[in-house]
């Protein structure tokens, strides 16, 4: 037998205590997104062009780190 390993495949963790259901859209879109390159105020964008129906996961937790830094100072 042989253990496994299983490593993330971003290779960074985020440990943001603000939950991204708590924020509005207006703190989400205050950033860009990573993910797709949409700029702050734009809406995040399917791989066809088109727009998605909510933002990028990673979107959501950078607005949190925001607004978590802002509140911390």
């Amino acid at each position: 037998m042989s253990a496994i390993e299983h490593f993330s495949c971003c290779g960074t963790l985020h440990h943001v205590p603000i939950k991204t259901k708590e924020l509005t859209p207006t703190q989400i879109g205050s950033v860009p997104c990573r993910t797709c390159g949409a700029a702050p105020g734009e809406a995040c964008e399917l791989h066809t062009g088109a727009p998605r129906s909510e933002p990028h996961r990673d979107r959501k937790l950078d607005a949190a780190e925001v607004v978590e830094t802002k509140g911390s100072k």
